[in-house]
């Protein structure tokens, strides 16, 4: 190989080094890294399982996973759940943690959690319940009977 083919790989090679380096630096900034704390003043649900009003708490379930398994438990320590999540974006940065809510009437379902600073956030699959709810809300036939509706809840978060 001639010596410009060999500069110009190694040219090509630092700037896919460079790219990487500055992807993932700003991630740490918009993790979950450190634990959330909010006071979820409604009952609510997360996957199957209905939690309580109350202080919790949201962390990573383990280091090695990143953000992609989340705990989330009481401050009484009587709750206690992990969830799968997957990431989703913005372009707006959030100014504050916060923690994204969908209601159906009086029901709660837990669905996103934003990091302050971040453009990055997780989204917890929706449950059974909260899928027949929103099909409900969807179907003009019975959303006619009353239905209950949807809207969505925010609820701004402490990140420690």
């Amino acid at each position: 190989m001639s010596k410009e083919v060999v500069k110009g790989l190694a040219k090509i090679g630092l700037l896919v080094v460079m790219t990487m380096i500055a992807a993932v630096a700003p991630t740490r900034a918009q993790s979950l890294e450190n634990k959330l704390t909010a006071n979820i003043p409604f009952d609510f649900t997360v996957g199957e399982k209905k939690l309580t009003a109350g202080e919790y708490r949201l962390q990573r379930a383990q280091q090695s996973a990143g953000d992609l398994i989340l705990q989330i438990s009481s401050r009484d320590g009587q709750s206690n759940i992990t969830r799968l999540t997957f990431s989703v974006t913005t372009r707006d940065p959030q100014d504050k943690a916060k923690l994204v809510f969908h209601r159906y009437g009086n029901e709660y379902f837990l669905s996103e959690i934003w990091p302050a600073g971040g453009l990055t956030g997780r989204e917890l699959p929706k449950s059974r319940s909260e899928r027949e709810l929103q099909q409900k809300v969807n179907d003009p036939g019975i959303a006619a009977m009353k239905a209950p509706y949807a809207e969505t809840v925010t609820i701004v978060v402490d990140q420690r």
